[in-house]
């Protein structure tokens, strides 16, 4: 029977103080500090009502499981593992032992581990399964810090190691971690009881009461019931090896007597054995038939007991080979892929070498070279001489291209305005005729003509300001002093000043916008006001595209504009994604280029993502776009 430590275990564990716990439970609301009642309670109960703790314990587990409080829910079932093992369940004490272990391991913490390991061996050594219980008692010894800390756990985990080496009768060892832990004694009733056990065994039964007598008053303080019994066997069985008998029929009888014996067959079967034993010496024939009886009876019990436990173990380790074995699998397969990764280096090594072989060659070859450098240094001179005449060459080409497109663009609103300037001249003189003839409706028919024209000269002459203005972008010279700046930052402001300025030209006009910000990025340096007009230039066009869709769809459509960042790296991307029209395969590679635009006559000057483009290239970036026909479009800035 396992008794309490310190913070894992429980310490002094009264289960008089139960009807305070319970008010207190009564009171709480479900937290961590309700889950630690919960625990309280099952210490409490965990020595004398081994039932009532295992309750308490599940009922704490899974208020912790709900609320996610993983040191709660290690503790509760740590304790739940003892309560069940002291019930005898030792299938469902191993299930959650187990459990907790794996939990144990995932917090990578070594006082969770140290209390898993120490609840496991408790739960073999019930069991008899002396084998399985050294495992992880030497586990949790090793996880120990060395010296041994004057702690609960350090006291109990030892204390445990050596009452299996003791059961084991391995007494050498088992002396060694007792007087360890016996050093170490934090409330630790059953380490006296284990002392004595070892010092009966070899054969000094002084020093074993000795250690039976000052462990009485400390297992009464725990009410560890079963603690009793056990020294109260052990003192019989000293007495009997001192030639006292009478006090060795004392001490059997106490023990035999002792409250909580009903729950722990095997403190009757020691007792009523010993009695057996000294009833016969003595002669007293009717006692001796009665223990005798009872001796049976526990064996009978215990038998039954054993085969049903042997039954469910096999089960439980039927299952635990399944998992072993689905385990191995994966370890097989992890296996082939190390090895084929080994095949695979093995491969690079060779190509290493032979790159490296041809290196050597390489050099060789340089060498021969170096004759040939001034020969290569003038041929050189001449290439520099050729490159910057075709640099100048393109540079004119390309302030061609973009002169006759500065001019086809222009000349279109330069045309509307003279057009309808000659025509408004000519209204003016049939107008004055009108007057003249005094024909004022066809007069007034006249002026509103002019007026339309007038509104129609005034689109086309903005449209061509609108072109000269976007040209100015294009050859404004920025100062090009680059600032520390958050763009998570950048990209919500522009987000929201973009849809806001949509909003107060349109106030029909609404969106769904979505962030997704990496808060893992760092400050970037960038020139701001560039940045940011990039980014308001792609808004602009997100909130155009689903405004455009809104108005050919039902009201079954959300437009819905999102920005997203992340770090890739020493880059990090800037997402913006709308689910508008998109925009059409046939034009996609051609929406970068001056003057290019997929808005309607009027609507655009084509210059925004040429800027764009430009700007995003000028800081050593890349600006990228994806897009599906009537589904959308995204484009990833990249820097």
């Amino acid at each position: 029977m396992l008794l309490p430590h310190i913070k894992a275990l429980g310490q002094n564990n009264d289960y008089r103080d139960s009807d305070t716990l319970r008010r207190l439970l009564a009171l709480s609301k479900e937290s961590p500090d309700k889950v630690q009642l919960y625990w309280d309670l099952a210490n409490a109960y965990l020595l004398a009502y081994p039932d009532s703790a295992a309750t308490s314990a599940r009922i704490g587990m899974e208020l912790a499981q709900k609320i996610k409080d993983k040191n709660g829910e290690l503790s509760c079932m740590h304790l739940l593992c003892v309560s069940l093992a002291n019930l005898g369940n030792y299938v469902g004490a191993l299930d959650i032992g187990f459990k907790a272990l794996a939990l144990a391991e995932d917090t990578r913490k070594a006082g969770w581990i140290i209390h898993s390991d120490i609840v496991l061996l408790n739960c073999y050594r019930e069991q008899e399964d002396y084998r399985e219980a050294l495992k992880y008692g030497y586990n949790a010894e090793k996880l120990l810090a060395h010296p041994y800390p004057k702690t609960g756990t350090a006291t109990v985990a030892l204390g445990l190691l050596s009452s299996v080496l003791e059961r084991n009768n391995q007494l050498d060892s088992a002396l060694y971690f007792a007087e360890k832990s016996y050093e170490l004694t934090n409330g630790f009733s059953e380490i006296y009881g284990i002392l004595g056990n070892i010092h009966g065994k070899l054969g000094q039964p002084e020093l074993a009461l000795d250690y039976y007598r000052k462990g009485i008053p400390v297992s009464i303080s725990n009410s560890a019931n079963t603690g009793l019994i056990e020294i109260y066997n052990g003192m019989s069985k000293a007495f009997v090896d001192l030639g006292k008998t009478d006090s060795a029929v004392y001490y059997a009888y106490k023990s035999i007597s002792q409250l909580g014996i009903r729950s722990f067959p095997e403190g009757v079967l020691k007792a009523s054995r010993q009695l057996v034993s000294l009833y016969e010496l003595k002669g007293i024939n009717d006692s001796t038939i009665k223990y005798l009886k009872l001796e049976n009876t526990i064996k009978d019990s215990m038998f039954s007991r054993k085969k049903m436990r042997e039954a469910q173990n096999y089960e439980f380790n039927e299952t635990l080979n399944q998992q072993k074995l689905s385990s191995q699998k994966q370890l097989d397969i992890t296996k082939t892929r190390t090895y084929a990764l080994l095949s695979i280096i093995t491969v690079f090594l060779l190509l290493g070498y032979f790159l490296w072989r041809n290196n050597l060659r390489k050099q060789k070859v340089n060498a021969l070279l170096r004759n040939q450098k001034q020969e290569i240094q003038n041929t050189l001179t001449e290439l520099k001489s050729t490159q910057a005449q075709l640099i100048q060459s393109e540079k004119m080409a390309s302030l061609g291209e973009l002169t006759a497109g500065i001019a086809h663009e222009i000349q279109n609103p330069l045309n509307f305005v003279n057009n309808f300037s000659e025509i408004n001249k000519e209204l003016l003189s049939e107008l004055k005729d009108e007057m003249k003839n005094g024909k004022i409706f066809e007069a007034n028919e006249i002026a509103n003509s002019i007026i339309e024209n007038e509104d129609k000269i005034s689109h086309h002459g903005q449209r061509a300001d609108a072109i000269v203005k976007g040209m100015m972008q294009h050859s404004r010279v920025s100062s090009n002093k680059k600032e520390s700046i958050q763009i998570n930052t950048l990209a919500d402001e522009s987000l929201r000043l973009s849809y806001y300025s949509f909003r107060a030209k349109d106030k029909s006009f609404n969106a769904i916008l979505k962030t997704d910000f990496d808060n893992n990025i760092e400050n970037i340096n960038v020139i701001p006001q560039d940045i940011g007009r990039v980014l308001l230039n792609l808004f602009n066009n997100a909130f155009y595209a689903v405004d455009e869709k809104s108005k050919q769809l039902n009201n079954d459509y959300k437009p819905t504009v999102e920005v997203s960042t992340k770090k890739v790296g020493n880059k990090l991307a800037v997402r913006i994604k709308d689910n508008g029209n998109g925009i059409p395969d046939k034009v996609l590679s051609k929406i970068f280029q001056p003057f290019f635009t997929t808005k309607p006559t009027g609507k655009g000057t084509g210059l925004g993502l040429s800027l764009s483009f430009d700007i995003i290239k000028a800081h050593g970036g890349e600006i990228r776009v994806e897009s599906k026909e009537n589904e959308g479009s995204v484009f990833t800035i990249v820097l």
